[in-house]
């Protein structure tokens, strides 16, 4: 059986992930190889190329005409992942590109259309559905707390303006403005959590929201939010997002859910707690933690294991467009929100560039 043939654009510290992630499937499944890598720096390429044995590329392009590539995972600046997609799609490719899908809602419907009218696979990710605690929670657990009700996110986090946003001359063409980065932290690091809330609880249908830049002055976008949802079963939920906090060892992310039998708590996706009328409690200790920008290969290997085996078998992949878009519509609702000082209801009816 022919081997899929998979290229990473883009070689930052996410596509570092995703090369090493995919290697280590090609060594351990019959189905996956790593052809290509791809970055602008010529030399970052070559030179990653070399360690993994692999055919180095500086354009997106040159890898497209490669028809040993079957598969393209994006991992490049956001507001390129809409674009490359769609390139990459026309050159028959499947698709499967890091959060989020696009800057717009615009670009990320026209990344389902042009998958379903091209017969291409494609997939975001949203890697946190595979963490082993996070699951439990959505297949053994959830359904034990009854009648949801209340569902409450929260995620304190830090980025430094010099570390982070100015790092260098590629942090400073894209991170902390609308057009290039999309939005701030809801966008960027927050879509995660959002995610996890729509997986979790269900989909949203009214959402109301403010968004400020309180502690970032060189950047546009926001760096702390504040929301409150309606589900569609008619639970409620809030949410909370910095990357404003201090002492940065701190940081941590929370989610509860509270049912008519019982609540759970995730912490830093571990089960940190679950109380059930008539059973005993369950839980762990977390602690909370200094760096939330670096990430293991192990919830990305699954992930693109599960994509990789779902092309092999030519099913479809849980986490398609029409699922990755909807965090990301939610999203653009907090901002409309914030923006017109009301309540907005889902689905945005919106073809504009928002």
């Amino acid at each position: 059986m022919r081997k899929i043939g998979v290229a990473v654009v883009g070689l930052g510290v996410i596509g570092k992930v995703h090369v090493k992630a995919l290697k280590e499937l090609e060594k351990e499944t019959e189905y996956v190889k790593l052809v290509a890598v791809v970055d602008q720096i010529s030399a970052l390429a070559e030179d990653i190329a070399k360690q993994y044995g692999v055919i180095p590329y500086s354009t997106i392009d040159d890898a497209l005409r490669n028809p040993e590539i079957d598969v393209i995972t994006i991992a490049t600046p956001s507001y390129l992942h809409s674009p490359q997609a769609i390139l990459a799609m026309e050159y028959g490719k499947n698709v499967i590109t890091e959060k989020p899908m696009a800057t717009t809602l615009a670009g990320a419907k026209e990344m389902i259309k042009k998958a379903e009218k091209n017969g291409v696979k494609l997939g975001v990710i949203f890697q946190e559905r595979y963490s082993p605690d996070i699951r439990k929670l959505k297949y053994e657990i959830i359904d034990k707390l009854g009648k949801l009700y209340l569902l409450e996110a929260e995620l304190k986090w830090y980025r430094d303006e010099k570390e982070y946003y100015l790092r260098d001359e590629i942090a400073r063409s894209w991170r902390g403005m609308w057009n290039t980065e999309g939005g701030g932290v809801l966008t960027n690091q927050g879509i995660h959590t959002i995610d996890l809330l729509l997986w979790l609880g269900g989909e949203v249908e009214e959402v109301s929201g403010f968004i400020d830049n309180l502690t970032h002055p060189s950047i546009e976008v926001e760096d702390t939010a504040v929301a409150i949802f309606k589900f569609k079963n008619r639970a409620l939920g809030t949410m909370s997002q910095t990357v404003s906090m201090r002492p940065k060892k701190y940081q941590n992310r929370k989610i509860r859910i509270y049912g008519d039998r019982g609540y759970a708590e995730i912490i830093d996706r571990q089960i940190a707690s679950v109380r059930i009328e008539g059973n005993e409690e369950m839980g762990s200790s977390v602690l909370s933690k200094s760096d939330t920008i670096s990430q293991d290969t192990d919830l990305h290997k699954e992930l693109f294991k599960d994509f990789l085996k779902a092309l092999s078998e030519e099913r479809n992949f849980p986490i398609d467009g029409k699922e990755g878009i909807k965090s990301l519509e939610v999203i653009k609702a907090i901002y409309l929100s914030s923006m017109n000082r009301q309540v907005i209801k889902l689905p945005l009816e919106v073809n504009i560039v928002i």
